[in-house]
Protein backbone atom coordinates (compact mmCIF):
# COMPACT_ATOMS: atom_id res chain seq x y z
CA UNK A 1 0.00 0.00 0.00
CA UNK A 2 1.54 3.10 -0.84
CA UNK A 3 1.58 6.59 1.38
CA UNK A 4 1.27 10.23 -0.07
CA UNK A 5 3.62 11.26 2.72
CA UNK A 6 4.15 15.54 3.23
CA UNK A 7 6.67 17.41 5.82
CA UNK A 8 5.58 21.01 6.38
CA UNK A 9 8.92 22.30 8.71
CA UNK A 10 10.27 25.36 9.62
CA UNK A 11 12.41 25.67 6.53
CA UNK A 12 11.44 22.91 3.84
CA UNK A 13 8.14 21.29 2.20
CA UNK A 14 8.50 17.46 1.13
CA UNK A 15 6.00 15.46 -0.47
CA UNK A 16 6.69 12.04 -1.47
CA UNK A 17 5.42 8.68 -2.18
CA UNK A 18 6.45 6.04 0.27
CA UNK A 19 5.69 2.05 0.20
CA UNK A 20 5.15 -0.01 3.70
CA UNK A 21 8.56 -0.94 2.94
CA UNK A 22 9.70 3.00 3.52
CA UNK A 23 10.85 2.83 -0.24
CA UNK A 24 10.53 6.57 -1.72
CA UNK A 25 8.99 5.89 -5.24
CA UNK A 26 8.64 9.51 -6.09
CA UNK A 27 9.72 12.48 -3.92
CA UNK A 28 9.84 16.42 -4.42
CA UNK A 29 11.27 18.57 -2.35
CA UNK A 30 11.39 22.77 -1.88
CA UNK A 31 12.61 25.78 0.45
CA UNK A 32 9.61 27.31 2.16
CA UNK A 33 9.83 31.22 1.62
CA UNK A 34 7.91 32.41 5.01
CA UNK A 35 7.66 35.96 3.85
CA UNK A 36 4.38 34.05 1.64
CA UNK A 37 2.90 32.85 4.94
CA UNK A 38 0.87 29.55 5.30
CA UNK A 39 -1.18 30.51 2.15
CA UNK A 40 2.42 30.29 -0.22
CA UNK A 41 2.90 27.40 1.36
CA UNK A 42 -0.36 25.62 0.68
CA UNK A 43 -0.54 26.57 -2.87
CA UNK A 44 3.33 25.19 -3.67
CA UNK A 45 2.25 21.86 -1.47
CA UNK A 46 -0.60 21.29 -4.11
CA UNK A 47 1.64 22.01 -7.08
CA UNK A 48 4.34 19.83 -5.72
CA UNK A 49 1.36 17.13 -4.71
CA UNK A 50 0.81 17.48 -8.95
CA UNK A 51 4.33 16.76 -10.00
CA UNK A 52 4.02 12.97 -8.65
CA UNK A 53 1.25 11.80 -11.11
CA UNK A 54 -2.04 10.67 -10.38
CA UNK A 55 -3.24 9.34 -6.95
CA UNK A 56 -4.71 5.95 -6.97
CA UNK A 57 -7.92 6.19 -4.64
CA UNK A 58 -6.69 3.78 -2.18
CA UNK A 59 -3.77 5.86 -0.99
CA UNK A 60 -3.10 6.74 2.13
CA UNK A 61 -2.53 10.51 3.10
CA UNK A 62 0.01 11.62 5.98
CA UNK A 63 1.11 14.74 6.67
CA UNK A 64 4.13 15.69 9.56
CA UNK A 65 3.58 19.55 10.49
CA UNK A 66 6.33 21.89 11.90
CA UNK A 67 4.47 22.95 15.10
CA UNK A 68 1.74 21.70 17.88
CA UNK A 69 -1.28 19.76 15.78
CA UNK A 70 -4.50 18.20 17.03
CA UNK A 71 -4.23 14.96 16.20
CA UNK A 72 -7.78 14.03 16.39
CA UNK A 73 -9.50 16.64 13.92
CA UNK A 74 -6.37 17.15 11.82
CA UNK A 75 -5.94 21.05 12.73
CA UNK A 76 -3.07 23.07 12.82
CA UNK A 77 -2.28 24.86 16.66
CA UNK A 78 0.03 27.46 15.93
CA UNK A 79 3.65 27.17 13.72
CA UNK A 80 6.31 29.00 15.49
CA UNK A 81 8.25 30.01 12.27
CA UNK A 82 5.36 30.91 9.88
CA UNK A 83 2.52 32.79 10.12
CA UNK A 84 -1.17 32.10 9.20
CA UNK A 85 -1.62 28.46 10.55
CA UNK A 86 -3.18 29.19 13.98
CA UNK A 87 -6.05 26.85 13.93
CA UNK A 88 -6.21 25.85 10.14
CA UNK A 89 -8.40 22.67 9.50
CA UNK A 90 -5.37 21.03 7.62
CA UNK A 91 -6.65 17.58 7.23
CA UNK A 92 -9.85 18.55 6.19
CA UNK A 93 -8.61 21.12 3.61
CA UNK A 94 -6.12 18.76 2.07
CA UNK A 95 -8.75 16.18 1.85
CA UNK A 96 -11.37 18.26 0.03
CA UNK A 97 -8.34 19.56 -2.74
CA UNK A 98 -7.43 15.59 -3.03
CA UNK A 99 -11.41 14.92 -3.77
CA UNK A 100 -12.17 13.33 0.07
CA UNK A 101 -9.07 11.29 0.51
CA UNK A 102 -8.82 10.38 3.97
CA UNK A 103 -5.67 12.42 5.62
CA UNK A 104 -4.32 12.40 9.25
CA UNK A 105 -1.63 15.40 10.48
CA UNK A 106 1.25 14.62 13.14
CA UNK A 107 3.77 16.64 14.89
CA UNK A 108 6.80 16.06 12.56
CA UNK A 109 9.10 15.39 15.84
CA UNK A 110 6.45 12.32 16.62
CA UNK A 111 6.60 11.44 12.68
CA UNK A 112 10.48 11.26 13.26
CA UNK A 113 10.59 9.68 16.46
CA UNK A 114 8.50 6.59 14.77
CA UNK A 115 10.33 6.23 12.17
CA UNK A 116 14.18 6.14 13.63
CA UNK A 117 12.24 4.04 16.48
CA UNK A 118 11.34 1.42 13.98
CA UNK A 119 13.29 1.88 10.81
CA UNK A 120 16.26 4.01 11.56
CA UNK A 121 18.68 3.93 14.84
CA UNK A 122 16.11 3.11 17.22
CA UNK A 123 15.26 0.04 16.05
CA UNK A 124 15.09 -2.69 18.05
CA UNK A 125 14.63 -0.68 21.49
CA UNK A 126 11.75 -0.82 23.40
CA UNK A 127 11.44 2.65 24.68
CA UNK A 128 12.96 5.76 22.07
CA UNK A 129 13.52 9.29 23.13
CA UNK A 130 13.58 11.11 20.19
CA UNK A 131 15.16 15.14 19.75
CA UNK A 132 15.77 17.10 16.78
CA UNK A 133 17.69 20.13 16.29
CA UNK A 134 16.97 22.62 13.62
CA UNK A 135 15.04 25.49 13.14
CA UNK A 136 13.65 24.51 16.19
CA UNK A 137 13.82 21.78 18.92
CA UNK A 138 11.49 18.55 18.98
CA UNK A 139 11.14 15.42 20.47
CA UNK A 140 9.02 12.29 20.46
CA UNK A 141 8.45 9.27 22.34
CA UNK A 142 8.12 5.61 21.49
CA UNK A 143 7.30 2.56 23.28
CA UNK A 144 7.14 -0.71 22.19
CA UNK A 145 6.55 0.54 18.39
CA UNK A 146 4.20 3.28 19.21
CA UNK A 147 3.98 6.89 19.76
CA UNK A 148 3.37 8.38 23.46
CA UNK A 149 1.09 11.50 22.73
CA UNK A 150 0.11 12.58 26.49
CA UNK A 151 -2.56 14.52 27.10
CA UNK A 152 -1.96 17.24 23.93
CA UNK A 153 -0.50 15.17 21.26
CA UNK A 154 3.61 16.06 21.33
CA UNK A 155 6.67 16.80 23.22
CA UNK A 156 7.51 20.59 23.16
CA UNK A 157 11.27 19.80 24.45
CA UNK A 158 12.40 23.36 23.11
CA UNK A 159 10.56 25.01 25.12
CA UNK A 160 11.45 23.61 28.65
CA UNK A 161 12.64 26.72 30.35
CA UNK A 162 16.62 27.10 31.06
CA UNK A 163 19.07 28.55 33.28
CA UNK A 164 16.13 30.15 35.82
CA UNK A 165 13.74 30.39 33.62
CA UNK A 166 15.00 33.49 31.44
CA UNK A 167 15.41 31.69 28.13
CA UNK A 168 14.34 28.25 26.52
CA UNK A 169 15.84 25.55 25.43
CA UNK A 170 15.97 26.68 21.69
CA UNK A 171 17.30 29.53 23.03
CA UNK A 172 20.72 27.99 23.21
CA UNK A 173 20.67 24.66 21.06
CA UNK A 174 18.57 25.07 18.09
CA UNK A 175 19.91 25.49 14.47
CA UNK A 176 19.17 28.93 14.43
CA UNK A 177 20.91 29.72 17.76
CA UNK A 178 24.39 27.67 17.05
CA UNK A 179 23.68 30.18 13.27
CA UNK A 180 23.83 33.48 15.84
CA UNK A 181 27.01 32.14 17.56
CA UNK A 182 28.99 31.43 14.71
CA UNK A 183 28.03 34.80 12.81
CA UNK A 184 28.61 36.46 16.01
CA UNK A 185 32.09 34.63 16.72
CA UNK A 186 33.17 35.75 12.42
CA UNK A 187 32.60 39.63 13.34
CA UNK A 188 34.64 39.08 16.78
CA UNK A 189 37.34 37.90 14.98
CA UNK A 190 37.32 38.66 11.55
CA UNK A 191 40.72 36.53 10.75
CA UNK A 192 39.41 33.69 12.42
CA UNK A 193 39.23 30.06 10.88
CA UNK A 194 35.34 30.57 10.88
CA UNK A 195 35.45 33.84 9.19
CA UNK A 196 37.83 32.47 6.20
CA UNK A 197 35.43 29.31 5.54
CA UNK A 198 32.77 31.55 5.58
CA UNK A 199 34.67 33.28 2.80
CA UNK A 200 35.78 30.61 0.77
CA UNK A 201 32.38 28.93 1.32
CA UNK A 202 29.78 32.27 0.86
CA UNK A 203 27.61 30.96 4.10
CA UNK A 204 27.58 32.03 7.29
CA UNK A 205 25.95 29.52 9.45
CA UNK A 206 26.17 26.16 11.64
CA UNK A 207 27.11 24.37 8.57
CA UNK A 208 30.60 25.85 9.07
CA UNK A 209 31.44 24.08 13.11
CA UNK A 210 32.00 20.88 11.37
CA UNK A 211 35.05 22.03 8.91
CA UNK A 212 36.00 24.00 11.68
CA UNK A 213 36.34 21.75 14.27
CA UNK A 214 38.52 19.55 11.93
CA UNK A 215 40.79 22.28 12.09
CA UNK A 216 41.04 22.02 15.61
CA UNK A 217 39.45 25.49 15.86
CA UNK A 218 39.00 26.54 19.75
CA UNK A 219 36.35 29.35 19.21
CA UNK A 220 33.76 26.08 17.48
CA UNK A 221 34.44 23.66 19.69
CA UNK A 222 33.11 26.28 22.62
CA UNK A 223 30.27 27.08 20.30
CA UNK A 224 29.83 23.42 20.16
CA UNK A 225 30.00 22.53 23.52
CA UNK A 226 27.71 25.56 24.49
CA UNK A 227 25.15 24.17 22.55
CA UNK A 228 25.42 20.54 23.60
CA UNK A 229 25.47 21.31 27.24
CA UNK A 230 22.28 23.04 27.27
CA UNK A 231 20.76 20.21 24.64
CA UNK A 232 22.16 18.04 27.75
CA UNK A 233 20.13 19.50 30.25
CA UNK A 234 17.30 19.55 28.52
CA UNK A 235 17.64 15.99 27.41
CA UNK A 236 18.58 14.97 30.64
CA UNK A 237 14.98 16.27 32.06
CA UNK A 238 12.95 14.06 29.74
CA UNK A 239 15.65 11.00 30.81
CA UNK A 240 14.98 11.29 34.50
CA UNK A 241 11.24 11.37 33.59
CA UNK A 242 10.86 8.64 30.93
CA UNK A 243 13.85 6.36 31.45
CA UNK A 244 14.26 5.68 27.80
CA UNK A 245 17.22 3.16 26.88
CA UNK A 246 17.69 4.68 23.37
CA UNK A 247 18.45 8.51 22.59
CA UNK A 248 18.12 9.23 19.44
CA UNK A 249 19.82 13.16 18.18
CA UNK A 250 18.18 14.14 14.83
CA UNK A 251 17.55 17.63 12.94
CA UNK A 252 20.05 19.19 11.33
CA UNK A 253 22.49 19.98 14.17
CA UNK A 254 23.09 16.29 14.23
CA UNK A 255 24.62 16.59 10.92
CA UNK A 256 27.38 18.49 12.64
CA UNK A 257 27.99 14.78 13.96
CA UNK A 258 30.22 12.19 15.87
CA UNK A 259 31.27 15.72 17.87
CA UNK A 260 27.85 16.33 18.57
CA UNK A 261 26.93 13.37 20.16
CA UNK A 262 30.05 12.81 21.81
CA UNK A 263 29.66 16.06 23.39
CA UNK A 264 25.92 15.61 24.32
CA UNK A 265 26.47 12.26 25.76
CA UNK A 266 28.99 13.66 27.86
CA UNK A 267 27.58 16.22 29.37
CA UNK A 268 24.52 13.75 30.11
CA UNK A 269 26.95 12.15 32.09
CA UNK A 270 27.04 14.61 34.49
CA UNK A 271 23.46 15.73 34.60
CA UNK A 272 21.83 12.37 35.04
CA UNK A 273 21.23 11.05 38.39
CA UNK A 274 23.62 7.99 38.89
CA UNK A 275 20.72 5.76 39.64
CA UNK A 276 19.93 6.09 36.32
CA UNK A 277 23.58 4.84 34.82
CA UNK A 278 24.54 3.41 32.44
CA UNK A 279 23.41 5.99 30.73
CA UNK A 280 21.06 5.46 27.58
CA UNK A 281 22.27 4.45 24.29
CA UNK A 282 22.70 7.82 22.71
CA UNK A 283 23.23 7.30 18.90
CA UNK A 284 22.93 9.89 15.35
CA UNK A 285 19.85 9.74 13.75
CA UNK A 286 20.10 7.26 10.14
CA UNK A 287 17.39 8.13 8.37
CA UNK A 288 18.14 11.22 6.26
CA UNK A 289 16.67 14.32 5.20
CA UNK A 290 13.57 11.84 4.47
CA UNK A 291 12.69 10.81 7.93
CA UNK A 292 9.59 12.91 8.60
CA UNK A 293 7.54 11.60 5.67
CA UNK A 294 8.93 8.14 6.38
CA UNK A 295 7.56 8.39 9.80
CA UNK A 296 4.49 10.15 8.48
CA UNK A 297 3.79 6.89 6.13
CA UNK A 298 3.77 4.70 9.44
CA UNK A 299 1.65 7.18 11.66
CA UNK A 300 -0.86 6.94 8.65
CA UNK A 301 -0.83 2.99 8.40
CA UNK A 302 -0.97 3.05 12.12
CA UNK A 303 -3.68 4.59 11.94
CA UNK A 304 -5.30 2.70 8.99
CA UNK A 305 -5.39 -0.77 11.09
CA UNK A 306 -6.48 0.53 14.39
Amino acid sequence: MTTLAIEIGGTKLQVALIEENDFLRKSVSSRIDRTEGAEGIRRCLLKEIATLGPLAADWRVGIGFGGPVNRHNGTVSTSHHVGGWDGFPLASWLSQALDGRSVIVENDANCAAIAEASAGAGRGSKFVLYSNSGSGIGAGFVVDGRLYHGRSGEMELGHLRMFQGDTILEDHASGWSIDRAVVSAIEDQPQGVLAKLADAKMISDATLLTPAIEQDDPVALSILQRAALAYALGISHAVHLLNPDTIVLGGGVSHIGEPWRKAVEMYLETFIMTAFHPLPRVVLAQLGEWVVPIGAARVALQRAIS
